[in-house]
């Protein structure tokens, strides 16, 4: 398991905030304050669930904007701490015995 995770889920609440903001516009220009009244508790439950889903995470999200493919990018991350996380020696000796 990973805990990487590629912002396409934060994204997607993004694009759905954006959606909803203009319905709102919409419904004013209407004047239907049912609908707008609506549609704004829809946003403020799209907004919290986004906030809540990021305040769960350990650290502040990054962003990578360098080259690559988001699995590359990962997969190199995950490389890289595996170097943090265990004893580096251990893990020359695993090298070793598989090219062996």
């Amino acid at each position: 398991m990973t805990n990487f995770l590629p912002a396409g889920i934060i994204n997607e609440t993004i694009s759905d905030i954006n959606q909803k903001a203009r319905e709102l516009k919409q419904h004013l220009a209407d004047n239907k304050l049912d609908e707008l009244r609506k549609a704004l508790d829809e946003l403020e439950e799209m907004a919290l669930e986004l906030w809540v889903f990021i305040e769960r995470f350990q650290c502040e999200p990054l962003l990578y904007t360098g080259q690559g493919k988001t699995e590359e990018v990962i997969k190199r991350l995950e490389w890289a701490l595996a170097f943090t996380e265990e004893d580096f020696e251990q893990l020359l000796k695993s090298a070793n015995k598989k090219k062996t």
